[in-house]
């Protein structure tokens, strides 16, 4: 038992090392838990995907999540890293970063929502993706076995592709809209399901949209099992790059 607690330690500091020093993220998802406690709180997660791309992928990614609140002010630190191997070539070649706050406006269904955000993802041939914006999330349903809610960000976007005639505008300022549900099956099951949607209003063409699920099985007070399904469409996706990838993630959590 010793052994296995030294080894679990020692695969986290691993992983959290190479999370910060790689830091990137591949979207702008919320990631501010449901415990309203204040302090810090956080997670690390290890998992093994297998993605269908252009070839097929095997992956393995850990990310961590810090999240400090204070009242009705929330910080959130969050990052992923990916190992990749394509074929017989093997790479770090994924990952990203994310700053969030959030403030509860009181006694209101209205919270503002503000992040920064930085990534790269070589086999989708984006060497960077900046993002800076926010808005206001609608609580539609917050209860204790059931929530829904709504966002509507106005964001600043900056990026660069490998394919120097890659038309696709690199700078600009886009609406990115959200919806997301999340279900507490039982004490020991969650479901939540996430959607995005981000047009170019000045190029009907280009368009993206992002729908991830997740659910959750307890298996002890600090360790989870999660079964992850994510798709990525993209109308206008670079040359040789897929317009539809899906990512099919098992992952252990550990929180503390």
């Amino acid at each position: 038992m010793r052994l296995y607690r030294i080894c679990t330690i020692g695969l986290m500091l691993l992983f959290v090392i190479l999370s910060v020093t790689e830091a990137q993220i591949v979207n702008i998802d919320k990631r501010r838990t449901r415990n309203p406690n204040q302090g810090l709180q956080g997670a690390f997660n290890l998992g093994f995907n297998f993605i269908h791309t252009t070839t097929d992928q095997k992956q393995l990614n850990s990310r961590l999540k810090l999240q400090y609140n204070d009242d009705l002010n929330t910080y959130l630190f969050s990052t992923d890293i990916g190992f990749n191997q394509v074929g017989s070539e093997r790479n770090v070649n994924n990952g990203g970063l994310m700053l969030k706050y959030n403030y509860w406006v009181p006694e209101k269904i209205i919270i503002a929502e503000g992040f920064l955000q930085y990534q790269y993802n070589r086999v989708k041939s984006l060497k960077h993706r900046y993002i800076i914006g926010g808005g206001p999330r609608f609580n539609i349903a917050d209860g204790e076995k059931f929530s829904f809610f709504i966002v509507g960000y106005t964001i600043y976007l900056n990026e660069l592709y490998e394919h120097s005639d890659y038309e696709r505008r690199k700078s600009l300022v886009k609406f990115s809209s959200m919806g997301s549900m999340d279900w507490k099956i039982s004490p020991s099951a969650n479901f939540n399901h996430t959607t995005y949607y981000e047009p170019d209003y000045s190029d009907p063409a280009d368009f993206r949209i992002w729908s991830e699920t997740r659910l959750n099985l307890k298996i002890s007070k600090k360790f989870n099992f999660g079964l992850f399904v994510k798709l990525e469409y993209d109308n206008l996706a670079p040359p040789e790059v897929d317009n539809l990838f899906y990512t099919v993630s098992n992952s252990f959590q550990w929180q503390f």
